[in-house]
This record gives C-alpha cells, sequence and structure tokens, in this order.
C-alpha cells in the first residue's frame, strides 16, 4: 500500500501533539486511514532562533528528492505578528524554483499553539476529564506564551489531574472529541486556513 509521506517542521513539542493529531483527524475524515500516513517529524528548538532554523531547514531539503515526500507541514507560532505576515514571512524562503514549492501547508497558531488546545471548551472537557474547562481565552500579547499555559496547567490543577507536560500530552484526545471544526474555524483566522489548505492537500494525494 503507498503511503502519503509528510514531513513536518515543528516548534516544539506542543505543536507536535496538536498539529499532528489534526493531520490524523482531518485525512480519517476526508477517508484517508491513518496506516496510509507516514509521519517524518523535525523539530526545531523554537523561540527566537526559529525562523532562522526554518530557512536553514528549507535549504538543506533542496536535496531531497520531491518524490520522496508528498507533502510539508510546517508550524510556527504567530507571536503577535499576525497569522497572514507570517506566512509571507515563511513562504518567501520557499523560491518558485524550490522542489516543494506549492506543497507548503503552513499552521500558524497566532499567538500561541496553547490557544488552540483551549478553544473547545468541550473537547478539553471531555478527552482531559476535566471537572470544569476553562473559558476560551481571548487574543493576548502583552503577557506571553506564559498566559496560555498557565490556563491550561490551571485547569488541570483544578481537577486534580496530573500532567508532567502541562496538558500537551492530551492533545490527541482533545483533538478527537471536537465535534464542530466550522464553529472553530470562524472564531480564529488561522486554524480555519491550516484546516482548509490541509483538506486540500489531503485530497490531492487521492487523484
Amino acid at each position: 500500500m503507498d503511503k502519503i509521506r509528510i514531513l513536518y517542521f515543528l516548534e516544539d513539542r506542543a505543536q507536535e501533539g496538536f498539529i499532528t493529531a489534526l493531520v490524523k483527524r482531518i485525512a480519517s475524515e476526508e477517508s484517508i486511514a491513518a496506516a496510509k500516513l507516514h509521519h517524518d517529524i523535525r523539530s526545531a528548538r523554537g523561540g527566537a532562533k526559529v525562523i532562522t532554523e526554518f530557512r536553514n531547514f528549507i535549504k538543506n531539503i533542496k536535496g531531497v528528492a520531491a518524490s520522496d515526500i508528498d507533502f510539508l507541514v510546517v508550524a510556527i507560532d504567530g507571536n503577535c505578528k499576525g497569522h497572514n505576515d507570517r506566512i509571507k514571512q515563511l513562504d518567501n524562503y520557499v523560491k518558485e524554483n524550490h522542489p516543494f514549492r506549492g506543497k507548503v501547508v503552513y499552521a500558524v497558531p497566532d499567538p500561541h499553539i496553547e490557544r488552540w488546545y483551549l478553544m473547545d471548551q468541550r473537547a478539553l472537557k471531555v478527552g482531559i476529564g476535566l471537572e470544569k474547562a476553562p473559558s476560551s481565552p481571548s487574543y493576548e500579547c502583552k503577557r506571553g506564551r506564559s498566559h496560555y499555559k498557565q490556563i491550561l496547567r490551571q485547569a488541570l490543577k483544578d481537577s486534580n489531574i496530573s500532567s508532567l507536560l502541562g496538558g500537551v500530552e492530551y492533545a490527541e484526545r482533545i483533538v478527537d472529541n471536537i465535534e464542530n471544526f466550522e464553529s472553530l474555524s470562524r472564531q480564529n483566522a488561522g486554524f480555519q486556513a491550516f484546516l482548509g489548505n490541509l483538506r486540500n492537500m489531503l485530497r490531492s494525494q487521492k487523484k
């Protein structure tokens, strides 16, 4: 059975858990079995150097035969720069003659991936087993990424649920319990763009 080979460039464990879970879930909705997907995950160190790391990554994979990879998923937090501006910045490094041009799906959680974890209160509550889910947090830049991390940690603490990774180990359970992607997409343009482009890319693999 031919597999759909997906290469990932991700910032950290929090992105790895949520983004790969979304890919599996959307693939399932597009009638693509999990066994047909091959995930090749490359993790950056994140932080201020992540854009430099992405630029080097794109430069170095030029030598990879495009036929060996069906498409590339790139996830980098918006960090309050905005979804569209971040994608333009990233896409500038994938030049017209690059073998992966037209084969990249960008995920830009803005400002941070933890906000995506918290968007669906029902999925969060059922997926983790919380007694009460926190309210969906508003867009917050001044307090940084720790703001969203603290909301997630506090929700776990309030329900006496232990976590070694601050809740990110529950990513797949949360994603599996999302019932209405359309509703979440209306709340978050970056989420909507990622899901739409991902669906289109997966559908193109079935032709």
